[in-house]
């Protein structure tokens, strides 16, 4: 490996050869601390959100600037595109959502019953969306109108995901996570007697993961009710990623990227992968959408791109200029956009890559 400290104090890890350089396809900077980045469902529409509330929206190809507004008062702290439609959803700290069409105009704003509203999830199907706010969930349509609001949870919501048939709505927080049927309101409560601080559900509807205050990841297998830790981490994961087949789940929570296995009767007894090239606390993760590709963005500015399956040293590289704060893949994963802590956004070709590994 290659340490490169030229851009800073702290190292930052290149695979061995330089030639995996991932080229930069365009680069621009949102101005202030980057809080949230997501990618319209057609992969067209790169969303990013800073610290001081402006939404910017670019197109994901040329990176031209589609439209910069004030969103909220106060730092963005969520968004997310419909997956139907060409809506950008935002969570801010001045306690609302809001939602906006492809041209920037408003389309609905939406209280979220606390001072800052945290995690925007919209359904499967883009017919509803779900806020989480301080302790309660809300759902709304997709025009704004209200739906159903949860009871108070025990703590501050650390996370919402839906199931791929847009059924269940999962929530997070100290004590466990519920499964809400949206038809009925009925809930059902997977205890654990501590802090989640991050949920992620498997895109086959058989896991739920979360990351803990403890430094572990806690999960569940919805079919038989069962559930197991993977714990050992020095730091409290919060990056959590599922490969598209919802067979691999990438964790953070030092600066080697774990990977476990869910093939089988894993991860239980196994080792994870384990993938060393950060210097740092790995802080951002994304699998391909297609192939079992991952992106891990880190604390020493580096972007590593890996094929877990072949090999435990990264197949590619880029670099920010601060801690990376968000990565997703655009144009059918032709594309991998990162984000960082000093407003830096750039995008990488792969599909060199993708073909040649």
């Amino acid at each position: 490996m290659i340490h490169d400290r030229e851009s800073g104090t702290s190292p930052r890890v290149l695979p061995a050869n330089p030639k995996h350089a991932l080229p930069v396809a365009w680069s621009a900077n949102v101005g202030d601390y980057a809080t949230a980045l997501a990618l319209s469902s057609d992969g067209t529409l790169a969303a990013v959100g800073n610290a001081a509330g402006e939404l910017w929206v670019f197109d994901a190809s040329s990176g031209e600037l589609r439209f910069r507004l004030n969103a909220h008062r106060g730092p963005i702290m969520a968004a997310a595109w419909s997956p139907k439609q060409r809506v950008v959803t935002t969570g801010g700290q001045d306690g609302v959502a809001r939602s906006y069409d492809a041209q920037g105009g408003l389309i609905a704003e939406l209280p979220g019953g606390a001072p800052w509203v945290e995690h925007v999830a919209w359904a499967p199907d883009g017919a509803r969306l779900a806020t989480g706010a301080g302790r309660v969930a809300r759902l709304w349509t997709r025009e704004g109108g209200a739906l159903v609001e949860s009871e108070p949870h025990e703590s501050t919501l650390s996370g919402l995901a839906w199931n791929r048939q847009g059924t269940e709505l999962a929530t997070a927080c100290y004590g466990g996570v519920r499964r809400f049927d949206v038809a009925t309101g009925v809930a059902k409560h997977l205890p654990w007697p501590g802090s989640l601080i991050s949920l992620s559900w498997s895109p086959n509807d058989a896991v739920i993961a979360c990351g803990t205050q403890e430094r572990s990841v806690h999960f569940w297998r919805l079919a038989k009710a069962r559930q197991s830790e993977m714990s050992g981490f020095s730091a409290k994961p919060r990056a959590l990623s599922w490969d598209g087949e919802g067979k691999l789940l990438a964790t953070s929570g030092d600066a080697a990227v774990s990977v476990w296995s869910f093939e089988g009767k894993g991860p239980e007894g196994k080792p994870p992968i384990e993938l060393v090239g950060h210097a740092a606390l790995c802080t951002a993760l994304a699998f391909h959408p297609k192939l079992a590709r991952l992106a891990s963005g880190a604390e020493d500015t580096g972007v590593l791109v890996w094929d877990p399956r072949r090999k435990t040293t990264p197949v590619a590289f880029g670099f920010l200029e601060e801690t990376v704060t968000g990565l997703t893949w655009a144009q059918g994963g032709r594309l991998l956009i990162g984000a960082d802590a000093a407003g830096r956004v750039t995008a990488w070709r792969a599909d060199g890559l993708l073909l040649a590994t």
